[in-house]
């Protein structure tokens, strides 16, 4: 099998009709053939020509993937200890993670959709109910708020998880972003839950207007919250000067 050195390796980078070819622990793969990596990069974040053994570690995917292309030759790189990547961790965590690799990246894409799914519906269920006088409409929405609020938290908490093992927590504005946006949303729902449970004479006879607007505003936070989430894994590709 051929063997690489990097710079040899940076030349191989999808540009000008060249091969696309990454590194994965010490193997290339020639990925010229996927659509995932036209033009040279994947996502519009990976760069190919390069050693992205930590990046496709922290994927949501795993190394697998790449077993589909063929590998054409080996790269001499400095051989990384087993957990290195891992080694901004405590203790605690780094074992968990070594002995659950699941926990790298799965747990927040897992649970992120349930809060983005619930509050949704909450908002679309109280513009129906705009529309339509239903109480059952209501109902309905405020059920699908009570969804949320549980789902929200699990979000949030696997969301700092893989921002610390994946980010070392380091400063990005999506991320501060999210952060901003992830506790008013949290706090808008427990207030909305609070007030339907336990001030029912202000829906009496008809719902409190205030009440219909926030749970609109309900999507808004979300969508925007998600939008940043977004950024993180399918990241716009920069306006050229």
């Amino acid at each position: 099998m051929k063997e690489m050195v990097s710079g040899e390796l940076a030349s191989f980078d999808g540009k000008d009709g060249r091969p696309v070819y990454v590194a994965f622990q010490g193997k290339v793969y020639d990925v010229t053939q996927s659509r995932l990596w036209s033009g040279g990069s994947h996502m519009k974040r990976h760069p190919s020509g390069k050693d992205l053994t930590r990046e496709i570690l922290a994927a949501p995917h795993g190394p697998e993937v790449l077993e589909r292309y063929p590998q054409v030759a080996m790269v001499k790189a400095p051989a990384e200890p087993p957990g290195e990547e891992l080694k901004h961790l405590p203790p605690w965590l780094q074992t968990a993670l070594q002995k659950f690799p699941l926990l790298k990246r799965h747990p927040h894409p897992m649970v992120v959709h349930f809060p983005i799914a619930f509050l949704m519906a909450a908002s679309l269920f109280a513009l129906l109910l705009l529309l339509h006088a239903d109480p059952t409409l209501e109902l309905t929405s405020f059920c699908l708020l009570i969804l949320g609020a549980i789902a929200t938290p699990f979000a949030m908490g696997t969301g700092y998880l893989t921002w610390w093992i994946n980010y070392m927590r380091k400063p990005n504005r999506f991320i501060q972003r999210k952060i901003w946006l992830s506790f008013p949303l949290l706090g808008l729902e427990v207030v909305l839950i609070l007030w339907r449970e336990f001030c029912p004479a202000v829906f009496s006879p008809t719902i409190h207007p205030l009440y219909l607007i926030l749970m609109l505003l309900l999507a808004p936070l979300v969508g925007l919250t998600g939008y940043y989430g977004g950024q993180l894994t399918f990241p716009e590709p920069r306006q050229r000067a």
